[in-house]
């Protein structure tokens, strides 16, 4: 008889040891059966059943009796069809999706989700991150009839990854757009940041709306700006769209008043495809040492996540220094040569590169962050360095997760962000268990879970009033009403205008109008300049943006100040290259390559392609509505913020970085692909370049066709 009351401990030791269940497999199967019938806590069960699954091989000829566990719990994904019973091989049949060109069928729990949308229903998943959350958007659009499909996902990496997903699914049935200016077609899923959902000028009729990472909606978080903006896209959306499913990882709940504005099915899932394990490691002060000690004892794929970029690139110069890495593929080995030549060769990541060490963070060049994750789920790069910009959201296939730091940006992290951390280790499919090892102690499990506020619903008085001039009055309750009656009464620049510098503070744009109605002599030839501004004109936008906008804490150490802000930004309206703009700046970091590549790199993600041409848009609304009540004649600033924007290069050139094509890439063939604009031209261009036809660096040549194979 099977021992009921057989300890958790001392199973999962039995399961860790290969020889010991090869020597005793019907005994430790009768110990599996024993402990999940008499355990009161199903996820204890499933995890053993998983924990067996990771040596089927040794249970010989009893692995019949542990598919049969694995279906008692609906680990379909991990049967193989043809070896089960007919009983079972209906079940089996039962959760494989309809239409999905591959073979593939869903776990209990993911088929649960998957026919409440086929049916109809809202849903609000809440799941684990190996759950398979994103795999049931395919299914679904795969199975029905729909004309256009809206996709928000929270930042351009995940635009790279979910396109990629779904042209190599949906190529011959809709067209992926990612860009507000592409034209849709019969049949368009669109993949879009909810920056570039609120720029469509003329939104589709969606079918189907999916929100990525729906816990972004909630502002506990660090970027309330794009908080906002993802609450003003869900806000219109919903409105309007037929059906939605919004997903993301394990929370605690949502805010009463999104359930009361929305219909929807919650569905709050704890399965697990995977078994996490937790290995604490004491640094004893001396974390290199201890993480350099560490990963020379793992073989497995491995994320190091770290507090910061650089703290991230610290964590890769001592893996570097202590000889870490692996076989290098040709392609790490001609990308590190590329990335020597085209930024610098004492940069961190090309040494990096040349050793198998991959880093990802904001700082890192797009493309090549994207380049970087396929090569480690291609098993090609044995270590990734990252920060959060990896862990939220991008799907990676990694056996052990190595967490150096429990802060991210100043603050502790909380049972909610560690197990969206941990949960990366393992991948359903690929690795049955995975590691954690943790370098400080791991949150309280009785720690409240991250509870989500949708304060585009909540209105309470947290809520900014930015957010709450873009909803309609019929929506706005009678406090939010109270709280924008001032802005609307507001004398000294239109409601309109305030309206259409979404998320900017709005007591900043009075202020900065109060201060030009004051003081417009002093500011009239500085303001109205058109198209391109002299030096006066533009270090006089500069220091308005800098003073008003809070300049000092958006730039976060990118830019000291508003001049050095303007000496940059005509650096760049020169076209310097890259590598040039970083060999200058060597000389204010004190002859160091790798800061002086990060402050670049910072100006370019943070200013030049972000805040700049926003804020310089709302100065260009600000300043025409103040000139127009003086009777002057206005500035006109859209025609060069458009161009910082895009680097001064034509803007589907500079959209190519999201398919995988670097810019210092993308400066050399611009000849070749541009297009006076057309996105879909030039795809189409990039198509059918023969790229044997030109004298390219053999990185160059991956990249252009790792891109072509994926439009």
């Amino acid at each position: 008889m099977p021992d009921h009351n057989v300890d958790a401990a001392v199973l999962r030791a039995a399961l860790e040891d290969s020889d010991g269940i090869a020597a005793d497999a019907f005994g430790l199967l009768q110990d599996v059966c024993g402990f999940v019938a008499a355990t009161e806590d199903e996820n204890d069960a499933q995890e053993m059943v998983l924990r067996a699954l990771e040596h089927k091989e040794q249970f010989g000829e009893y692995q019949e009796v542990l598919d049969g566990l694995a279906r008692r719990f609906g680990l379909f994904p991990y049967l193989d069809p043809t070896e089960l019973s007919l009983r079972d091989q209906i079940a089996y049949e039962t959760h494989r999706p309809t239409d999905l060109d591959e073979d593939i069928v869903f776990h209990r729990a993911q088929a649960n989700v998957y026919w409440a949308l086929c049916r109809g229903e809202n849903v609000v998943l809440s799941a684990p991150t190996s759950f398979g959350k994103s795999l049931i958007i395919d299914a679904v659009i795969a199975g029905a009839d729909f004309e256009n499909v809206l996709v928000i996902v929270p930042t351009i990496a995940l635009i790279d990854e979910t396109r990629r997903r779904l042209t190599r699914r949906f190529r011959h049935r809709y067209k992926v757009v990612t860009q507000p200016g592409q034209e849709p077609a019969e049949r368009t899923i669109y993949v879009l940041t909810q920056e570039r959902a609120l720029e469509l000028e003329d939104p589709p009729a969606v079918d189907l709306l999916v929100v990525d990472e729906f816990y972004k909606l909630s502002p506990d978080r660090e970027d309330d700006t794009r908080c906002e903006l993802l609450n003003q896209a869900v806000y219109r959306f919903t409105k309007t769209a037929k059906q939605f499913y919004m997903l993301g990882p394990n929370v605690a709940g949502f805010s009463p008043e999104f359930g009361e504005r929305l219909e929807f099915r919650a569905i709050f899932e704890s399965y697990r495809t995977v078994v996490s394990e937790f290995h604490r490691v004491d640094p004893r002060g001396d974390w290199p040492s201890s993480l350099v000690e560490l990963c020379g004892g793992l073989s497995d794929p491995t994320i190091v996540f770290c507090r910061s970029p650089a703290k991230a690139s610290d964590a890769v110069r001592h893996l570097v220094e202590a000889g870490l890495g692996g076989e290098v593929s040709q392609t790490c080995e001609a990308a590190a040569d590329w990335v020597a030549e085209k930024y610098h060769p004492d940069w961190h990541l090309t040494s990096a590169l040349r050793q198998g060490i991959g880093l990802h963070h904001g700082r890192i060049p797009r493309a090549l962050a994207q380049f970087m994750v396929r090569e480690f789920n291609a098993g090609q790069l044995p270590f990734l360095v990252c920060t959060s910009t990896l862990i939220e959201g991008v799907n990676t296939s990694a056996r052990n997760i190595v967490i150096l730091d429990n802060t991210i940006g100043g603050q502790k992290i909380d049972l909610f962000t560690f197990n969206n951390i941990s949960g990366r280790a393992g991948r359903m499919g690929r690795h049955f268990i995975g590691h954690v090892y943790l370098f400080d102690p791991r949150p309280d499990d009785d720690e409240d879970l991250m509870f989500v506020d949708v304060p585009v619903f909540t209105q309470d008085d947290d809520t900014p009033e930015t957010l709450l001039i873009q909803i309609d009055d019929d929506d706005l309750t009678e406090r939010s009403k109270e709280r924008i009656n001032s802005v609307i009464d507001e004398s000294v620049i239109d409601y309109s205008t305030i309206k259409s510098n979404i998320g900017v503070d709005i007591e900043a744009q009075l202020d900065l109008a109060r201060e030009l109605h004051r003081n417009l002599g002093d500011w009239l030839e500085l303001l109205q300049w058109r198209d391109n501004p002299n030096w006066r004109q533009l270090s006089g936008a500069t220091e308005l943006i800098w003073n008003y906008f809070d300049g000092g804490r958006l730039a976060r150490g990118s830019v000291l100040s508003a001049q050095q802000l303007t000496v940059l930004i005509r650096c760049f309206s020169d076209r310097t290259p890259t590598a040039d703009l970083i060999r200058q700046q060597i000389a204010y970091c004190n002859g160091s390559a790798d800061r002086a590549t990060t402050q670049v790199l910072d100006f370019v993600r943070l200013w030049a392609r972000f805040h700049f041409p926003r804020l310089l848009m709302a100065l260009d609304r600000i300043q025409k509505d103040v000139l127009g009540r003086h009777g002057e004649a206005p500035g006109d600033y859209e025609a060069f913020a458009t161009r910082v924007n895009n680097l001064f290069l034509p803007p589907e050139i500079v959209a190519l970085d999201e398919y995988g094509i670097d810019l210092e890439l993308a400066r050399q063939i611009v000849s070749l692909l541009a297009s006076d604009g057309d996105m879909d031209q030039t795809l189409d261009k990039l198509r059918n370049l023969d790229v044997a036809d030109f004298n390219l660096h053999p990185f160059e040549v991956a990249m252009l066709e790792d891109a072509q194979s994926a439009i």
